[in-house]
């Protein structure tokens, strides 16, 4: 990675996306880009709160924003040794922040879960203008930084796509322990009893998925570096279901899941299997775009 962009809103979870996007920065000898998009309703509310007879004009305001986002780009300079740029704008946050990272090439986007400006983050509108129509994996941060990461899951649905879930797990942190997990199910299975499947051949039904399953994720595994720390976890289940107990039973402080193309509705909910563990797990979480699967 090259080029880091982390969106703030001055809030306590993004400062949690900022210390973290700092530490990525410095582990990969990348750029990082603080970016602070200033809505208008913003600036009419900070208007209201102010004394009339000495508000400040909007380019006061902007030129204090200004301000504070260079302060916190310098702190992170020094303490981290890395060159921390900063973009302060005016306009929508829930469509400026993907934007100016698609137009800057960066190469990953980090956001914080909730906060001020992002506080509808879960609920709609940013987290399609965001991880929608991010051109990089977008990193949603959950949890306050203290070290690199050390056990990442890697949630695969064993398509095609999953190498390049497991690739940008590697690439993020290349010296974490890395658990492939992988939820699977019998096709029609409730159908099959429906039509009088018996209990022994549901059995050998789910053994067979498993078995198959399981050669796939041995391929994966076979095709990561030999120093890659890796096992895998093969759980019989709705991913939805199995995969937030996963990650607390693993331990795991980042958990890396791909989005698919969906249709324009589901578009509009986000999907259901990635917005799910958005909501449920309490890890981080770092979505690769369908745009960037090969």
């Amino acid at each position: 990675m090259k080029h880091i962009f982390v969106a703030t809103d001055f809030s306590k979870t993004a400062a949690f996306a900022v210390q973290r996007a700092a530490m990525l920065a410095a582990e990969h000898g990348a750029e990082l880009t603080l970016l602070h998009v200033v809505s208008n309703s913003a600036l009419a509310r900070l208007r209201q709160l102010l004394l009339q007879d000495s508000a400040p004009t909007d380019a006061d305001l902007l030129a204090s924003f200004e301000a504070e986002l260079q302060q916190i780009a310098d702190n992170l300079g020094k303490i981290h040794n890395i060159i921390v740029h900063t973009r302060l704008i005016t306009g929508n946050p829930h469509d400026d922040i993907a934007r100016i990272a698609n137009e800057a090439r960066a190469d990953l986007m980090v956001v914080g879960a909730a906060g001020t400006a992002l506080r509808q983050f879960f609920l709609g509108a940013t987290a399609v203008a965001i991880i929608s129509e991010a051109q990089q994996p977008v990193l949603v941060i959950r949890q306050a930084p203290q070290t690199p990461y050390q056990r990442v899951m890697a949630a695969l649905d064993l398509s095609p796509a999953s190498s390049d879930v497991v690739g940008l797990a590697c690439r993020v942190a290349p010296q974490a322990d890395l658990i492939l997990a992988h939820a699977f199910t019998v096709e029609f299975e409730s159908k099959l009893r429906y039509i009088g499947a018996t209990e022994q051949d549901i059995q050998q039904y789910r053994q067979d998925a498993r078995n198959h399953a399981q050669s796939q994720m041995q391929i994966l595994a076979y095709s990561l570096p030999a120093e890659t720390m890796k096992t895998y976890r093969l759980e019989h289940g709705f991913p939805e279901d199995i995969l937030p107990a996963l990650v607390q039973e693993v331990g795991a402080n980042l958990l890396v899941v791909g989005k698919h193309d969906t249709s324009e509705v589901e578009e509009l909910l986000l999907g259901s299997v990635t917005r799910h563990l958005l909501f449920e797990v309490t890890c981080d979480v770092l979505v690769l775009p369908a745009s960037l699967k090969t």
